[in-house]
């Protein structure tokens, strides 16, 4: 689109000195930064995709064939003189570890090239070639980038190689658009399509602002480039150490202000809500609790989800970080010191092996007596201390046997097995305790119920 109305622009102004030296600077940016791109041409063994071989179906000339290798292509450039080439991890995925991954050239030159480090969370890779003259992009800072420059892509879309699409940036810091860990994106207009992935996004200085990454859908002007301050970062501990160490602590959080039921409940308007601690973490190990509500850290305000994540990846392990919360129970701030630790390579599996099956108790009522929870939709019974202590649960508490479908218990996220083991500042000890907490509700009312969940500690919001 932005390409349309400079063609146009141009074509009214053929004598503007003005409209010849933008077009003079998308060729200089090509001619710069060409020769540092390289296309990838990945191999996988067969099988590693959902092709379906039909003429081995149905028949073909010869009889049934060899399952073959699958080929796609990518793009990555070059970051390292030392032969050091950066893409996108998605583009290597699944690749043959022998010779899997050739880098093409501009000038039709291939290059083998071995796997240094892939980082999943940020989906960037980097390779090697076993040279030591390549000509390597220079880094932009993105940060300072600013909606509405120019920026340039090259890459291999569609297979047709060094490819320069131009565009401006559109937007900065999206996130939540796929299940990546760290998300933070640049967003452009220029065309970036399959073939596009690994490649530079680079400003009219040729500099790389970012790492070309997603599309939102073909022909839709809407791309996604991963900012070149973290592609920065992430590729230098990749050729250091082969991997990526992150400080954590050990919580799942969201921002506050996308919760506006729940921002009422907790009488705060903007914050990053403690969704859940998880167990054996530096979080578990403070005074932070679910429902907690992060306002700032080490005296910087955070707003979102986003904000706080990134801070903390600011802090080096072993470092004590301190939180500024709001804690409904108290109706005030206070300051939470939390030991940043190294993010395990599989923290939700860690948390979660070796459990005891929870209780399973009868469902309640079956003695006749009425059910108080049934208004909420909900079944629970007393969690026996003995089966609270093979859980490693305090003594008492509540267990959730049955949620209806439907009903306020199930909109509220609570799920069978879940252990209640507070109403707002109310410590629940068992069935009685839960019910009289839960009949203070008036109509339309809401309660933050603690909940312990598979070793975890979350909450959930309950409306009468």
């Amino acid at each position: 689109m932005v390409l349309a109305v400079l063609c146009l622009v141009v074509g009214e102004v053929s004598g503007n000195p003005a409209a010849r030296a933008l077009g003079n600077a998308f060729a200089d940016v090509y001619e710069k930064v060409a020769p540092s791109v390289v296309v990838l041409e990945v191999t996988k063994p067969p099988g590693t995709d959902d092709n379906f071989d039909w003429q081995s179906l149905f028949g073909a000339p010869g009889g049934p064939r060899r399952p073959r290798a699958q080929e796609s292509e990518g793009s990555g450039f070059v970051i390292g003189a030392e032969g050091y080439i950066l893409t996108n991890a998605h583009v290597i995925e699944g690749a043959d570890p022998e010779n899997g991954v050739v880098a093409r050239r501009q000038d039709g030159t291939r290059l083998p090239l071995k796997v240094v480090g892939v980082d999943e969370k940020t989906d960037l890779a980097v390779l090697k070639a076993d040279v030591s003259d390549l000509p390597a992009i220079a880094w932009g800072d993105s940060d300072k980038v600013r909606v509405g420059e120019f920026v340039c892509g090259i890459g291999a879309p569609f297979e047709l190689d060094y490819t320069l699409t131009a565009g401006v940036i559109s937007a900065k810091g999206r996130s939540n658009l796929t299940s990546t860990v760290y998300e933070d994106y640049l967003q452009t207009d220029a065309a970036i399509n399959p073939g596009n992935s690994g490649g530079p996004l680079v400003d009219l200085d040729g500099k790389v602002v970012g790492v070309n990454t997603l599309i939102n859908r073909l022909n839709s002007s809407l791309s996604f480039a991963i900012p070149a301050k973290l592609a920065r970062a992430v590729s230098t501990q990749l050729i250091a150490e082969g991997r990526v160490v992150r400080p954590w602590l050990g919580i799942r959080i969201e921002t506050l202000a996308d919760q506006p039921a729940l921002q009422k409940v907790l009488g705060l308007d903007n914050g990053v809500v403690v969704r859940e601690i998880f167990a054996n973490t530096p979080a578990a190990r403070s005074e932070l609790q679910p429902a907690d509500v992060v306002v700032d850290v080490d005296g910087d305000p955070v707003a979102s989800a986003r904000d706080l994540q990134r801070s903390i990846l600011n802090k080096g392990i072993g470092a004590t970080v301190k939180l500024k919360v709001w804690r409904r129970q108290e109706g005030d701030y206070r300051t939470v010191s939390v030991q940043a630790e190294e993010l395990p390579v599989d923290p939700d599996t860690k948390q979660a092996a070796g459990r005891p099956q929870p209780f399973r108790p009868p469902a309640p009522g079956s003695d006749g007596s009425e059910d108080p929870f049934a208004v909420f939709g909900l079944q629970v019974q007393d969690l026996p201390d003995e089966v609270a202590a093979q859980m490693s649960l305090p003594a008492g508490g509540v267990i959730v046997t049955h949620v209806e479908s439907g009903g306020p218990a199930a909109l509220a996220g609570l799920e069978r097995r879940d252990v209640i083991t507070a109403v707002g500042e109310d410590a629940v000890g068992n069935n009685e305790g839960l019910a009289v907490a839960l009949g203070k509700l008036a109509e339309g009312d809401g309660a933050v119920l603690l909940v312990e969940r598979q070793g975890k500690e979350t909450y959930a919001i309950l409306k009468k």
